[in-house]
């Protein structure tokens, strides 16, 4: 009783303070992994979110009897065929989730660290265009946070070339780029950043296409150059400043 209690006390408190806290990371050498390799010397807090759901993983930040810990590592069990701006009880999409997890680890007495790790579990499977830009996007978010320090995804789990090539081309733009700012106004989200002294945006709508202007070379999911019809879509682009 006194756990629930506990738990039901700091709830409104996270929900506050996730909402202005802001991430810390600005070296994103090795960000992105894929095979996980932990120190054994290390205690690692993990949990595990299963659509959204992070309440019931409160008490392990917040419990005095638990040990203290090096790093929190979240495990996020994601449907790859759900995008990841939906939101769960009309509040809570993965980016409000991610923003709570790191907010208990900061919050924590129990955890010292600044970041949080977070891994991706999704089913293994053949994925369509729609799957494809959803795992870009989760990985976007995620990278554009700054209060995650790795993200873990076996590429394994990717059965096809396409989706392969969507992620290992993310990964050349992103893995050693300086993240210089992160926006969204209402469904579209916004990317800048820069990568041996060239700055470009990576760009996605949550929902309805958007006319791109004033850009100049501009690649799709796949590092193809687009060159014709070039449209803000639910599929990532990568658009390099004129």
């Amino acid at each position: 009783m006194k756990t629930k209690l506990h738990t039901a006390f700091l709830y409104p408190l996270i929900l506050i303070f996730s909402s202005f806290l802001k991430g810390k990371k600005t070296e994103f050498k090795n960000f992105f992994i894929n095979e996980k390799k932990h120190s054994t010397k290390e205690n690692i807090l993990e949990v595990i979110s299963e659509e959204n759901e992070f309440y019931s993983q409160i008490k392990y930040f917040f419990d005095k009897s638990c040990p203290l810990y090096d790093k929190a590592n979240i495990l996020f069990k994601i449907d790859i065929s759900k995008a990841p701006e939906d939101k769960k009880y009309f509040a809570f999409d993965f980016q409000r989730v991610l923003n709570i997890f790191y907010t208990m680890s900061m919050l924590s007495s129990r955890i010292p660290n600044n970041n949080i790790d977070v891994d991706f579990i999704c089913e293994k499977q053949k994925l369509s265009e729609t799957q494809i830009n959803h795992l870009l996007r989760y990985s976007l978010l995620t990278f554009a946070s700054k209060k995650v320090d790795t993200l873990y995804f076996d590429t394994k789990l990717l059965k096809d070339d396409k989706s392969l090539l969507a992620y290992e081309t993310m990964l050349s733009y992103l893995q050693d780029t300086t993240l210089v700012n992160f926006s969204n106004a209402k469904n579209l989200y916004v990317i800048t950043c820069k990568q041996d002294k060239k700055s470009f945006d990576i760009i996605w709508s949550s929902n309805d296409d958007i006319e791109l202007t004033e850009f100049g070379k501009v690649y799709d999911k796949y590092g193809k150059l687009a060159t014709k019809n070039i449209k803000i879509s639910t599929s990532p682009i990568y658009a390099f400043h004129k």
